[in-house]
């Protein structure tokens, strides 16, 4: 039985040994794509570039917009590697961070431009380029420019698309310097190739200390909140005490508050029957004292302000409405128009935002961007004016990360 089963088993051959695969052109063949790849593990994300025989490896990074980011003074780490080594006399790293306006580079600023040699030859006649050159080169955390006396930490990397396009970017180019075959009278001995791609600056901010969950909290731990009181009119103010109303607005204190967390806060408005009819007759549709909650809003603001080559403009952009819920405890809105009485509404809201926000607030000489918690009696929301009485604006910071208890 055993010599018939193997007997019945079929005749094997060797395989044909596998074909040769290589990422690198053949002779006559070139590079037409470049198709960045990334492996993202949290903080440990790495991106590979290949361009007209030139590979740029780069590792221990975050990946943002399928593009390596980094963060406050982080180090550029990777590696370089060149496929024709011959006539290579130097190789270099470029890292440059350019403000750009309207997308025209002629009315641009560069505020950092900062080069590192990875190898250089002696004489034409020295040593091959190595084949792989490690690469390390550090973000500056500030800055300098001409005629400011004070230095600037470096900006984020940043985008606006109106009322103009402004953009903070960031690049990283490697120049290879070869030697030419035959030199060539009126030209120079050598010439350049160079590979650019694009990075992400996204410093990160946390806040010092966790945000209360509520207003409740605030017999417990009172050091927590900050209250902001002021007294506000309509502008038809004839002078009349009675039309003035007295606004309690209760915030976290720390004022520094992660983009994707929760801002609780509590309003307190105190005011006279004539103060509101005076109110209505100015803001609200129906002339109806108790329609308040409809012209009452509390948002976060983000304003950011461009001046590049004499040309400046403004941007407001609304980053989150709050929610509020009227105490029970409060003045019933029935009797308004019945009594002379004072009127006390007080509100329970969160604030948290809406819109996406990737870096915190910065300053520089030529753009700016700030953050605000604001108080309105506008329908709708609108652009900041200090013209106007009847708008309250608290400056804040968004951080970009939670905060983290490190007892």
């Amino acid at each position: 039985m055993e010599s018939l089963s193997v007997q019945l088993l079929p005749e094997y051959t060797p395989s044909k040994p596998a074909p040769d695969y290589s990422s690198k052109p053949l002779p006559g063949e070139k590079c037409i794509q470049r198709s960045p790849r990334f492996i993202q593990r949290g903080d440990n994300a790495s991106f590979t570039y290949r361009e007209g025989g030139m590979t740029l490896k780069l590792g221990d990074c975050r990946e943002e917009d399928r593009h390596p980011s980094y963060g406050l003074g982080s180090t550029i780490r990777g590696e370089v590697a060149l496929d024709h080594r011959r006539r290579v006399v130097a190789v270099a790293a470029k890292l440059e961070g350019r403000m750009h306006l309207s997308g025209q580079p002629s009315k641009g600023v560069t505020f950092v431009s900062k080069e590192r040699t990875l190898w250089e030859s002696p004489n034409l006649n020295g040593q091959t380029c190595p084949s792989i050159m490690p690469l390390s080169m550090s973000f500056p955390t500030s800055y300098r420019e001409r005629g400011q006396d004070r230095p600037f930490r470096l900006p984020p990397s940043f985008e606006l698309s109106k009322p103009q396009r402004v953009a903070i970017i960031y690049t990283l180019q490697i120049i290879v310097t070869k030697a030419r075959n035959v030199p060539m009278i009126g030209k120079k001995l050598s010439r350049e190739v160079n590979m650019s791609v694009h990075l992400r600056y996204r410093p990160r901010v946390r806040p010092s200390r966790p945000v209360p969950d509520s207003f409740s909290e605030v017999k417990q731990t009172p050091e927590d909140w900050m209250e902001d009181v002021w007294i506000t009119k309509p502008a038809a103010d004839t002078g009349n005490e009675a039309l003035l109303a007295r606004c309690h607005f209760f915030f976290p204190s720390v004022r520094v508050f992660t983009a994707s967390e929760k801002i609780p806060f509590h309003l307190r408005l105190e005011t006279s029957p004539v103060f509101l009819h005076s109110l209505a007759k100015l803001f609200l549709p129906h002339q109806n004292p108790s329609e308040i909650e409809e012209v009452l809003n509390v948002f976060i603001l983000r304003k950011t302000t461009v001046s590049i080559h004499g040309t400046s403009f403004s941007h407001d952009q609304v980053l989150g409405r709050g929610q509020m819920m009227l105490q029970s405890t409060c003045t019933s809105k029935a009797v308004v128009s019945e009594s002379q009485e004072p009127v006390t509404w007080s509100w329970n809201g969160e604030l948290r935002c809406e819109a996406p926000v990737l870096n915190t607030g910065f300053n520089t000489s030529q753009i700016s961007t700030s953050d605000y918690i604001v108080l309105s009696l506008l329908l709708p929301p609108g652009p900041l004016r200090s013209d106007l009485s009847l708008q309250r604006v608290i400056p804040i910071r968004l951080a970009t990360e939670p905060w983290i208890d490190r007892s």
